[in-house]
């Protein structure tokens, strides 16, 4: 299986309540991302983390990220983007490290990725874990 959304918000459209999300993803999805969650205008991202489960073998270069946007590593849209994919670990959100995130401004779908270094690989596995919540003023 390359990717599947494991959870999804459970009171995500209840103002004030915090929500946890989760994909997964693996080597086989190659240039690919698998949806986390979509979250409304107005939410705020309270925390995010990468679980590294098996670590990724596609040489130098491998990239496992979660944000939205474009497939890259180290993007301004990443919300983690700092995993060191040949070892199985949590890597924390970075751009989480003082404070939780403003509001969006705009509906954001968030993703997790995985590109592959210059090798095709045979082994690798994460999980992305997204906690937010929806505010009052977002509906």
């Amino acid at each position: 299986m390359a990717g599947t959304q494991r959870t999804r918000a459970y009171h995500g459209k209840s103002a004030g309540a915090v929500s946890i999300s989760e994909a997964e993803i693996t080597f086989s999805a190659a240039n690919a991302r698998v949806l986390v969650d979509s979250l409304p205008a107005g939410a705020v991202i309270l925390d995010a983390w990468i679980d590294l489960k098996v670590a990724f073998n596609a040489g130098t270069s491998n990239a496992v990220t979660m944000g939205w946007g474009d497939i890259d590593d180290a993007t301004d849209n990443d919300i983690v983007e700092t995993v060191d994919e040949t070892t199985p670990a949590v890597y924390p959100g970075v751009v989480l490290a003082s404070a939780p995130m403003a509001q969006l401004t705009t509906a954001r779908d968030v993703y997790l990725y995985y590109k592959p270094g210059d090798a095709a690989a045979s082994t690798g596995q994460a999980r992305g874990y997204l906690v937010w919540a929806r505010m009052a003023a977002n509906g």
